[in-house]
Parts: structure tokens; C-alpha cells; sequence
């Protein structure tokens, strides 16, 4: 009985480890969303669209940021559906 409180004592990281590793993964998701949102604009100013899915719907956005739903065809070509406003 001794010796599982002891193992439980060690495995308990101490808070103030709890909230370094918070503010460290926060601001890695910070830091990774800022290089997404960076890498997006120089595709789009490079003339080519993003492709992404908003509610299971697959999205293609033009570089001048109008949206279309699509579809892949057999072929590997791509159909428009419709457009999708921009929110």
C-alpha cells in the first residue's frame, strides 16, 4: 500500500510544470497558426488556390478569395458545384 503511494507522488507532475507546459503549448499553437496563415498568403499571391473543407464540404478558394464547392472526377479533374459565399 506504501509503495503505490509513492509511484502515484511521482507520476503527479507539479503545478507549476502544469502551467510552463500550458503557456509553452499555447504559444507553439501561436507560433504554428501564424506560419499557416503566412504560407496561405504567399499561395495566394503566388495566383494559386487553397483547397480545404468547411463542415465536410470540400472548398476551393481562388487567390482573389472567391470560394467554390467541388468535386474530384475519375478523370482526376475537378468540378465546380457552386459558389459558396464568403463569410
Amino acid at each position: 500500500m506504501e509503495r503505490n503511494k509513492i509511484t502515484e507522488a511521482n507520476t503527479k507532475p507539479p503545478t507549476d510544470t502544469n502551467s510552463e507546459f500550458s503557456r509553452w503549448t499555447k504559444q507553439l499553437e501561436q507560433l504554428a497558426q501564424a506560419g499557416v496563415k503566412q504560407e496561405i498568403a504567399q499561395h495566394k499571391a503566388a495566383g494559386r488556390p487553397i483547397f480545404y473543407s468547411k463542415q465536410g464540404v470540400p472548398i476551393m478558394e481562388l487567390a482573389d478569395g472567391c470560394c467554390f464547392e467541388y468535386r474530384h472526377l475519375e478523370d482526376g479533374t475537378r468540378e465546380i458545384i457552386r459558389e459558396v459565399p464568403q463569410e
